[in-house]
């Protein structure tokens, strides 16, 4: 297990910057790029033909690129030539890998590829320096661990976190039972994803996002023993993993995404038919996972 030395410490897979690791070769970070700095911005400006100033509309963040430098140093010789493999091993253009980054305060973790040559040059017999550039194609740093909560129709809310507070809401759309869950989304992005899967039977599945106004509406049954998974930074809705559901959208649907503080999500369908040989005492399940995100 590599030992830290100094912070933040950066991980990916066996690898790591700011320890000494496992064969005593000490890995130092002195040039941070990329990942405490904001996303680069996309931002929507065009002159005006035929007045001063220029038309702006809202920007958009950029794939984060982040950039690590320092020196290695080990032993002896063959420790270092040893060390040069590892870290040209530990990153790959080919595939998405997790940074995870532990600072004082949070350890958070961004999807990454490497997008430029790894670099390293030899100092002396025992010390190499070593440069990489890796790029996130989702700008967020996300906290290390998701949550999931869960509701049911009828609303039953399974155990979790109780929030002192009470919204004087009222429900329109689509019949029957409704219930919610609360999610807290401790960074400061202000969209953030979360993954969502209904568990039938339930007919109509309608998912509300309190906060911003918008619900999804599916004009379908999710049978029992059958799963819809929304994913809300794809867009997608798939039933068992395959099928697209998205043609089955009501109309008045809107995708959204989770906001900065406590987010409510109303569950809201009516109880399809169990089959049976299925336990009398199944009801339909809204499962919501997210982990809080970060600029």
């Amino acid at each position: 297990m590599p030992t830290p030395i100094d912070s933040p410490v950066y991980y990916v897979g066996p690898w790591a910057a700011n320890v000494i690791d496992d064969d005593g070769v000490e890995w130092i970070c002195e040039v941070e790029d990329g990942w405490s700095a904001s996303p680069p911005v996309r931002a929507l400006v065009e002159d005006k033909t035929a007045s001063d100033g220029a038309w702006s509309g809202p920007g958009f963040f950029g794939a984060r690129v982040i950039n690590l430098s320092g020196r290695a140093r080990a032993t002896d010789r063959l420790g270092m030539l040893a060390a040069k493999d590892r870290i040209k091993a530990a990153f790959n253009p080919r595939s998405l890998f997790t940074l995870t980054v532990a600072e004082a305060h949070l350890t958070r973790v961004a999807t990454v590829r490497l997008s430029d040559q790894l670099d390293v040059k030899d100092q002396t017999d025992q010390i190499f320096a070593w440069s990489l550039t890796v790029v996130a194609p989702d700008p967020r740093r996300y906290a290390e661990e998701a949550v999931t909560e869960q509701a049911t129709l009828p609303a039953t809310l399974t155990a979790g976190r109780t929030y002192s507070r009470t919204y004087p809401l009222v429900y329109g759309g689509a019949g029957g039972s409704v219930s919610s869950v609360f999610i807290d989304q401790a960074g400061n992005y202000d969209e953030t994803p979360a993954t969502i899967t209904i568990i039938g039977p339930v007919v109509s599945p309608r998912v509300e996002h309190i906060q911003s106004g918008r619900s999804l509406t599916f004009d379908v049954t999710v049978e029992y023993g059958h799963t819809l998974v929304l994913d809300l930074l794809r867009k997608t809705a798939l039933l068992d993993g395959y099928a697209n559901q998205s043609p089955h959208l009501s109309a008045g649907s809107a995708w959204f995404m989770l906001v900065p503080g406590v987010n409510e999500l109303a569950f809201r369908g009516a109880a399809g038919t169990l089959p049976p040989e299925a336990d009398p005492a199944t009801v339909p399940i809204m499962s919501v996972t997210a982990a809080s995100a970060w600029v």
